[in-house]
């Protein structure tokens, strides 16, 4: 299974009010081109991605936070999974897109290529509902569950290394915050950008 067919489960499945928060390289390229949209936050800052989705599920309990990383970037912030398990955000899932190496940087192999299990990490930090799939049958019902059943829930889809064919995102990531903390400010009714004080 590659990715991209897995984001083309996903984009159908995502609602209006779900936010998401998407990991950096070819995966933000893939999602922006399937489904461009305010509430996606664009984040390329390896580690950063499931940290700061899970920061959006607490702060905002009332919406579903729905993060896509990758083995690379979570590989950096393993701790992080100990926070999920302990917070427990309802609201909050996580899918790893994990392919085995730095796919972006030209394939170096991370510790997944080697052995280390994500999900198996997940429920050893304590996250109940942490599983891998391989195929896309069992991604769509993993998928289904990170997009609305209770959290935290974490899937780990086992991808070949591919990239999609598809047009490249302009925006750079000043132009994607704005556009997102617009969005939260638009939906939530409340003001997060103050302008500066003449």
């Amino acid at each position: 299974m590659i990715r991209i067919d897995c984001l083309k489960i996903l984009a159908g499945m995502v609602g209006d009010e779900t936010l998401v928060v998407v990991t950096l390289g070819v995966t933000t390229d893939e999602w922006h081109d399937l489904t461009p949209r305010d509430a996606t936050m664009y984040l390329p800052v390896m580690g950063a991605i499931t940290p700061v989705g899970l920061g959006l599920a607490l702060a905002l309990p009332h919406r579903r936070v729905l993060v896509l990383d990758s083995d690379g970037s979570l590989l950096l912030s393993l701790g992080i999974l100990t926070t999920v398990a302990a917070q427990a955000p309802q609201n909050f899932g996580l899918v790893v897109f994990d392919n085995g190496c730095y796919e972006s940087i030209g394939g170096a192999p991370t510790a997944t290529a080697k052995g280390a299990d994500l999900a198996v990490i997940a429920r050893g930090c304590g996250v109940l509902d942490a599983t891998t799939v391989t195929d896309l049958d069992a991604f769509r019902t993993a998928a289904n569950r990170a997009v609305a059943a209770p959290g935290p829930v974490v899937v780990v889809a086992r991808i070949e290394p591919a990239i999609g064919r598809v047009r490249p995102k302009t925006s750079d990531i000043l132009e994607d915050k704005y556009r997102f903390v617009r969005h939260i400010e638009r939906t939530e009714g409340v003001e997060i950008l103050t302008p500066p004080t003449r």
